[in-house]
This record gives structure tokens, C-alpha cells and sequence, in this order.
């Protein structure tokens, strides 16, 4: 009985906490929609774009990308040792665009993953005075890079995220989404991260632009050459190195297919899980026993225990469904997905233990098809 009551204790305070400031950051957040475009005196602005083996996106993103209406835009695209056509298809759109360079990256050097050199490498020859580091399957509104740009400025930040809307089907790809940037948010806590007394940080893939001159004060991805978590890890190294930082909901102006499926999610998730943890076998069994207790429990606990650890764990799947709007960046995404975040808890604590697993049977990491040595990895953690 004592059980019941201490977890569903704990489970609410966190789950009504974690709610109230996202409820309050989504009622005050501005949206990337809503903010003015800037004029003809906006700074230039250099865009990077990695990519390896990104034959089947490259194409739309670019066009995308390209197609953006910002003054004094430099593209700089990094074919980073791809095997398929991706490089061919960039310098098909370089030869029609002078705005697009196409940096080819034949050989990894030692002491650095794949990604994060290729930024590092575009970074170090970028013009811009921002710099803005995205994916290749990022697709951007005209407008977009304009309204971050002049939002940046006129908000003396240094740092400006934008969460992009995430394009999904089907009910269980839904489910799942909306858990993992429910948890996402309540990790990061982005209702802080302007604060420049907490320690709450942001970074996202899709969209982390940067001061220039900042970014490289702080040591830019050369600080952390083998961080696998590269787009959170920059945003906390610039808030340690003082960044005023903040972040925007991009709604429709910025857009991603994340992962397809569950199964996408698994498969990209094997590699990030156990790096989000430090590589620390304590940290996933701790981790694991958290999110059930937190997550999975509430609703066995509506039916055991006394009444009143009941009415917690009512409470506690209350605060689920009102965080799921608050939360995610996914249109249609209905409060009730989030009434099923106990099961998408079960899933995400197999895929904690399957990302520990494969990691320690490797000896490391696969990313890409290059194999990074756990002992390395473990070093090089922000």
C-alpha cells in the first residue's frame, strides 16, 4: 500500500510540474508563423547541410531550401562519403545556383564522428554572420529563415531553435511521436532555456542556428567531435558558454518526416538512447525503472491500491493528455494519444535496452556504416 502511495506521489508532482510549464510556454511562445519577416538589411546567413547517403531526401530538401526567400543566402552543402547519388544530385543543383557550394568529404579523420566533422568542416568556411545547421529532409516555407533570423536579431539571442512540424501516419507512428517529444520537452525543458540562470538547454537537428562569431568563441563542433547527440550537445555547450538562447514553434514553415513507422523509430532511436545515458549501464536500468514507474504505472494504478493513490494516478494521465498539445509539433495529434503513453513508455524502455545491448556487443556505435569505438565515445561526451 505504501508502494501505491510513493509512486503515485512521485509520478503526479513530476507529470503536474513537467505540465504547468509547458502549458505556460505554449501559451507564450511565439510562433515562427506569427513573428515578422525582416527587411532587405537582414545579415547573411550561411546555411550547412550534411548529408551521407541521403539520395532519396536531398532532393526536395534542397529545392526547399533554395527556394527560400532570404537576401545574402550561402548554402553550403557537405556530401560526407556517400556511396549513392547524393553527391551527383548536389552538384546538379550547385551548377544551377550560385548560392550552393558542395564541399566532398573523401576521408574521415580519426577522432571525429562523421556528422559532426562535416559541420565543423562547413562551418569553418561559412560567411555568414549566422550560421544554421539543419538535415538533409528538412523542407522549409519561404518565409521561414527571414522571420528566425529577424526574430533572432531583434531578440539580441544568440542561439535560436526552431521545433519543426513533424509529418506522420497511421496511429501507432502518432502514438509514439507524440510520447517521444512529450519526454523530449519534459527532458529539456524549453520553457527555460532563456533563462540565463538555469542550466536548461535546447537543440534540435532540423533547425540550430547560431551567432557565427559566438558559435566559434565556444569551440563549435570541434568541442565535441565525437558527441553523438550533436544537436542537443550544441545547444548545451553554447548555454555553458553563456548563449542567450531561445526557441520557436515552426508550425507548417518548417517540416520533417522523422522516422517512418515505429520501427523507423526504433532503428534511429538504437543509436541514441544509450549516448543520451552517457553510455552508463546504471543510467538505462535506472532510467528504465523511472519511465515505468512514471509513465506505465499510472494506469495499472487506477486499478490498485488505495482509493486516493488512484485518484493520482487519474490525475497523473490527466497531465499526459494536456502535455501532448503542449508538447508536439504535430497537426491533428488529438489529447487522447495521450491517454496510450504508458504503452509508448513499454516500447521506448525496450528500445533503451536494445540501444545498451547493441552498443556494448559492438563495442560501440554503427552509424552510417562506420563503427565508433565505445572507449571513444564514452571520452567524448558534453
Amino acid at each position: 500500500m505504501l508502494a501505491c502511495w510513493i509512486v503515485a506521489l512521485l509520478g503526479f508532482a513530476y507529470w503536474s510540474t513537467r505540465t504547468f510549464g509547458l502549458l505556460r510556454h505554449w501559451a507564450r511562445r511565439p510562433h515562427l508563423s506569427a513573428l515578422p519577416a525582416g527587411g532587405e538589411g537582414l545579415p547573411r546567413l550561411s546555411v550547412v547541410v550534411p548529408a551521407l547517403d541521403e539520395e532519396a531526401t536531398i532532393e526536395g530538401a534542397m529545392r526547399s531550401l533554395l527556394e527560400v526567400d532570404y537576401p545574402g543566402l550561402e548554402v553550403i552543402a557537405v556530401d560526407d562519403r556517400s556511396t549513392d547519388r547524393t553527391g551527383v544530385l548536389l552538384d546538379d543543383f550547385a551548377a544551377l545556383d550560385s548560392r550552393l557550394r558542395v564541399l566532398h568529404v573523401k576521408e574521415l579523420p580519426a577522432g571525429w564522428l562523421g556528422k559532426n566533422h562535416a559541420m565543423h568542416h562547413a562551418a569553418r568556411q561559412a560567411r555568414g554572420q549566422w550560421i544554421l545547421f539543419t538535415d538533409a529532409d528538412i523542407h522549409f516555407e519561404a518565409s521561414a529563415l527571414r522571420r528566425a533570423v529577424a526574430f533572432a536579431e531583434s531578440s539580441g539571442l544568440d542561439h535560436l531553435v526552431v521545433l519543426p512540424e513533424c509529418v506522420v501516419t497511421g496511429f501507432r507512428e502518432k502514438l509514439f511521436q507524440g510520447f517521444f517529444w512529450v519526454l523530449f520537452a519534459c527532458k529539456l525543458r524549453p520553457w527555460k532555456v532563456r533563462d540565463p540562470k538555469s542550466r536548461a538547454h535546447i537543440g534540435v537537428g532540423a533547425f540550430n542556428m547560431v551567432r557565427a562569431d559566438f558559435y566559434r568563441r565556444a569551440g563549435g563542433h570541434a568541442a565535441m567531435p565525437m558527441e553523438i547527440l550533436d544537436d542537443v550537445k550544441l545547444g548545451k555547450l553554447l548555454k555553458q558558454r553563456g548563449a542567450r538562447q531561445d526557441c520557436v514553434a515552426a508550425g507548417a514553415l518548417v517540416r520533417v518526416r522523422w522516422v517512418e513507422g515505429v520501427g523507423g523509430a526504433v532503428r534511429g532511436l538504437t543509436k541514441n538512447l544509450f549516448a543520451a545515458l552517457h553510455y552508463s549501464v546504471l543510467r538505462s536500468v535506472a532510467g528504465s525503472l523511472l519511465l515505468l514507474a512514471g509513465v506505465a504505472w499510472p494506469a495499472v494504478g487506477l486499478f490498485v491500491g488505495p482509493a486516493g493513490a488512484r485518484l493520482l494516478c487519474a490525475g497523473t494521465l490527466a497531465c499526459m493528455v494536456l502535455a501532448i498539445r503542449a508538447a508536439t509539433q504535430t497537426p491533428g495529434l488529438s489529447r487522447l494519444y495521450g491517454l496510450g503513453f504508458p504503452i509508448a513508455a513499454v516500447v521506448f524502455v525496450y528500445i533503451v535496452a536494445r540501444s545498451t545491448i547493441h552498443t556494448l556487443r559492438q563495442g560501440g556505435v554503427v552509424w552510417r556504416g562506420t563503427l565508433y569505438p565505445l572507449a571513444e565515445l564514452r571520452r567524448g561526451v558534453v
